[in-house]
């Protein structure tokens, strides 16, 4: 659903997945963790690392501040031709993020 080179954010954005408010920018330094998706284990491989922001911010904004191996933040990864028909999850939204 996305072009390679393109943010996961930005394809799941562009198919009506995000809601395009809530993370208005794809610059980890003014990240929330909003475009917080998690990775089916098959895919985890075929991803670059996690780089010591992304890692700061998802537990920054995780309750336990425990990482999940799975999350990563939508706005970091890149899609390219391996990835095609990668199987994500989207977190339920919280409370404060459905009014």
């Amino acid at each position: 659903c996305g072009l390679t080179g393109q943010t996961l954010l930005r394809a799941l954005v562009n198919t009506g997945l995000i809601d395009p408010d809530s993370h208005r920018l794809e610059e980890i330094d003014a990240c929330s963790a909003h475009c917080e998706i998690n990775i089916a284990q098959e895919w985890l491989d075929k991803l670059p690392p996690r780089t010591y922001d992304e890692e700061y911010v998802l537990k920054h904004n995780s309750r336990l501040r425990v990482l999940n191996k799975h999350s990563r933040l939508g706005c970091q990864v890149l899609l390219n031709h391996d990835l095609q028909g990668m199987v994500v999850a989207l977190p339920e939204p919280k409370p404060w993020d459905t009014s």
